[in-house]
């Protein structure tokens, strides 16, 4: 993550409540608790003790990005050489490097930007040293084995046909390839697929040898470590690390935009999604501070002036957010994106540039101003809390400036803005001739927008369903022959189907599908994935666990293979067992450390009194600790069969092929599931209050409210309602804005989880343990007003809109998506083509409905009430 998604992150901040300076600082590392070294070599190290839990954060940052590829500009080698950096060196092979890295729960990962690489991890700090072993090894001894270069290049084109498919990645990139003609961000980092194909293992070595240096390398370690041990060790893991010539990049400056420009995608959307961006300055420009509060003014929260104006009054767009994004390497841009019902593109620019003229025209308020730099402030102590995102604030620092003070910089940066200072870089940067306009927008509604007659919309693919003779539902969707394919098989169970003693044995089972079949080893599984360029998942959730497939359309039949091997044919070895339940309870652990799964997990396990509801997918760490191999086959024999799954594959050139693949490879599963009978527990006859201390420096307050079942039409109501009082999806609605805009809480939602059996709907938010009362006092009188006042038409409205977008984002956007709701529609007895209502019945709610299942299921509650034990003393 590069600096600026720790600095901006407009979007993001509507999350966020405000706090103050002293606060924000509190919440960071202080320069003067960092040590840093430079080495003779020119790597650089950066040590920082925390001790505030037993866990270590660590870093490898290459200054080594798309940007910096010269002659492999385009080809994506920067992140090629991610994707194959830990599959082998000459002392170990991937397969050891992975045993390893699970040893102390396999938290590590890497990503590629425009100007760096970084290869992290976290893990309890008793492993601080396997770990810096392991991240250092790997970065500086890399030999990119030829077989896994060829498997990781399809990895990576599987990874491009799939970012085809996502309408904001295309807008970034379009926007990118619009504003600048010259600077190499133009290029997309995960490169082009004609000349990633191109690309030879020798390409990546050269790459590699001339990036991975001491000099373009920074070192980072943010943690429960001895500062002088943790150096020392730094310095011992890359002893052998020699310092080698080294040119930095020179890159090319990017010539004045002189004129207004326009760019129009069409893909397959309902929506709309729009991007108007403005040159601005990089990172090291003074008027960075003055674009920030603006964009802040401009897009932060519900009550920021483009949200109000554009969204909440004249309703012209779904969502609409405002990014100022700066960097370190000579660019910038002020950015609003929104997506939007494709007729109120014209007016949605106009209001847009309304906007600017009048941030322009008129200075804004004090009051206004300061909301926006509380908003920027509150930014860095929500980022700043756990370890890796310490070490990721340090990294970013360090990368972007060379020293780890700017961010406290920054902070006294923002705090001196004034209003006069806000509308003079309006006046300055956001100006027509300068605007650039993308937009992606439906099918046949490219030409259109340039003035040519309108094409028919092109109608959504049918979804078709047979029946297999064992009982197998089968579901499948044609698409284009080259698109990608989703295959999702899905399985009533999960902790519906677990007992106490057993709790977490679906995900524990769900892991082990994919880790060796009886003809297959883990290692095997993996290599066949990769080597389709394929993506593979399993896990278990509160009604179902699932195994899901997304290949190329051309390797339809060999995932299918797989996806069979891998349902009916596990091995669950011994030992593979024990890796995997080491594992689960590495992310027990680890789920700890998170403020809202104690108080969550108290509230359910109040909220059920015996329903297995009551417990968490991953179990605890006493039932996880005493599962065997035996548990995870009872588990496996009761559930995995025929007539309790749902296949779906979505994406197929020709149904019929499919089916046959289907019905051949499945031939021989048979048998009935042994469905348990799980009674359900009566309502609630009274409030439940219960009060925990914790080491927290935040206090947190969880509401649980009994609900219905995801068959009860009453869930399109409580959707409504969830996006009347905290936004659904999004942050917004009632409590958001009562909490926010008073400088109560950190962070206020509300969330609806439904179930076969009646499910539940929570309420939950963080404040200083002061405001502790006022916040509970705020959020009952929401809840008694919701349940006894008709929300305004215009509320309605609003809320309906929400509910309407997180729709179509969440589960209508890609085939992935639309199959796993098929799935669950006809698993759960409601249809496979349920989801496809959702519209229809969201439009049929009335402020009457909102009201009476406000009544209906507001009635009685679990309040639990999380208190820091040094605020209770």
């Amino acid at each position: 993550m590069s600096l600026k998604h720790l600095k901006i992150g407009v979007a993001v901040l509507a999350l966020l409540t405000l706090i103050g300076l002293t606060e924000a600082f509190s919440a960071m590392i202080p320069p003067d608790k960092v040590a840093l070294m430079r080495l003779p070599s020119g790597l650089t190290i950066a040590v920082a003790e925390d001790h505030s839990a037993p866990v270590v954060a660590i870093q490898i940052i290459a200054k080594a990005g798309s940007i910096y590829e010269e002659d492999y500009l385009g080809c994506g080698i920067s992140h090629f050489v991610e994707h194959v950096e830990n599959d082998g060196t000459a002392k170990m092979t991937k397969e050891a490097i992975e045993r390893f890295s699970d040893e102390f729960g396999g938290l590590t990962n890497a990503y590629t930007t425009s100007d760096h690489t970084c290869y992290h991890a976290v893990a309890p700090s008793r492993y601080f040293e396997k770990v810096l072993f392991l991240l250092s090894h790997c970065y500086t001894q890399a030999t990119f084995p030829k077989e896994e270069v060829e498997t990781q290049r399809g990895v990576i084109l599987n990874e491009i046909a799939k970012d085809l498919d996502e309408p904001m990645r295309l807008l970034w990139r379009e926007m990118m390839r619009t504003m600048f003609k010259r600077h190499p961000v133009r290029h997309p980092t995960i490169g082009q697929k004609e000349l990633l194909v191109g690309l030879s293992r020798d390409d990546l070595l050269k790459y590699y040898s001339r990036m991975y240096v001491p000099e373009n390398t920074i070192v980072v370690v943010v943690g429960d470590v001895d500062e002088a041990q943790a150096l020392q060790k730094a310095q011992e893991a890359f002893k052998d690390f020699a310092a080698r010539p080294f040119a930095p990049v020179v890159l090319p400056e990017e010539p004045r935009q002189l004129y207004a420009r326009n760019s129009v995608l069409e893909m397959d959307v309902s929506l709309a999604y729009l991007m108007l961006g403005y040159r601005t300055v990089p990172l090291q420009h003074p008027d960075l501070y003055a674009l920030d509060v603006l964009a802040a003014i401009l897009g932060s929260g519900k009550s920021a002036r483009m949200v109000q104006n554009i969204k909440d009054k004249q309703c012209l767009v779904q969502d609409i957010t405002v990014s100022s994004w700066t960097e370190n390497y000579g660019i910038g841009a002020f950015l609003i994106r929104a997506a939007l019902p494709y007729e109120n593109i014209d007016q949605t620019v106009a209001a847009v540039r309304a906007e600017v003229e009048a941030v322009k025209a008129t200075p804004v308020s004090e009051q206004e101003l300061k909301k926006a730099k509380k908003l920027i402030k509150s930014h860095y102590l929500l980022e700043v809390d756990t370890m890796e995102q310490k070490a990721r604030l340090l990294g970013s620092d360090l990368l972007a400036t060379d020293e780890v003070g700017f961010s406290y910089r920054y902070l006294d940066g923002i705090e001196s803005v004034t209003s006069a200072e806000v509308a003079a870089v309006a006046s300055s940067y956001l100006n027509q001739d300068q605007l650039c306009t993308v937009s992606i927008v439906p099918k046949g509604k490219g030409e259109a927008r340039a003035g040519v007659k309108e094409r028919a919309p092109t109608e959504a693919p049918v979804i078709e369903k047979a029946t297999l003779p064992n009982g197998l539902r089968l579901l499948t969707q044609e698409g284009q022959p080259t698109a990608t394919v989703s295959i999702d098989a899905y399985f009533m169970g999960g902790t519906r189907y677990e007992k106490a003693e057993t709790n977490g044995v679906g995900n524990l089972m769900a892991q082990l599908l994919l880790r060796g079949t009886k003809s297959k080893s883990a290692e095997e599984i993996a290599f066949a994935v990769d080597q389709m360029g394929a993506k593979v998942s399993a896990s278990s959730d509160m009604n179902t666990f699932h195994v899901s497939l997304e290949v190329l359309g051309e390797d339809l039949e060999q995932g299918l293979e797989l996806m069979a091997d891998i349902i009916l044919h596990p091995k669950f070895a011994e030992e593979e067992f024990k890796r995997q339940q080491k594992n689960a309870l590495a992310v027990i652990e680890r789920q700890a450390d998170v403020w809202t799964e104690k108080p969550r997990q108290t509230m359910l396990s109040h909220l059920y009194s015996s329903h297995p509801y009551r417990m968490s997918q991953y179990g605890t760490a006493e039932s996880v600790s005493a599962l065997t191999v035996d548990d995870v086959w009872d588990y496996y024999d009761a559930y995995v069969k025929p007539d309790n799954m749902v296949l779906s594959v979505f994406g197929v050139a020709d149904s019929g092929h499919t089916k046959s693949l289907v019905e051949k490879l499945f031939a021989g599963f048979s048998g009935s599931a042994v469905r348990p009978n799980v009674s359900v527990d009566p309502p609630l006859s009274e409030n439940i209050f219960v009060s925990e201390k914790t080491g927290w420096n935040q206090a947190a307050v969880f509401y649980g409210f009994r609900s219905c079942a995801v068959s009860d039409e009453d869930k399109y109501a409580l959707d409504v309602l969830d996006a009347v009082i905290s936004g659904i999806h999004s942050p917004g609605g009632r409590l958001h804005s009562r909490l926010r805009n008073s400088e109560l809480v950190y962070l206020v939602h509300a969330y609806s989880r439904l179930g076969v059996d009646p499910g539940w709907f929570s309420i939950y938010a963080s404040c200083l343990p002061k405001n502790l009362e006022r916040v509970q006092k705020i959020i009952a009188e929401e809840v008694v007003r919701i349940g006894t006042e008709l929300v305004s038409d215009q509320e309605l409205t609003t809320a309906k809109g929400m509910c309407l977008a997180a729709e179509q984002v969440y589960r209508r956007q890609t085939a992935s998506q639309q199959s796993a709701a098929a799935c669950l529609g006809e698993l759960y007895g409601l249809g496979h083509d349920s989801f496809l209502q959702y519209e229809k019945s969201v439009e049929a709610v009335t402020a009457k409905d909102v009201m009476r299942v406000a009544r209906t299921y507001f009635a009685h509650c679990v309040q639990v009430t999380s208190i820091p034990k040094a605020a209770e003393e």
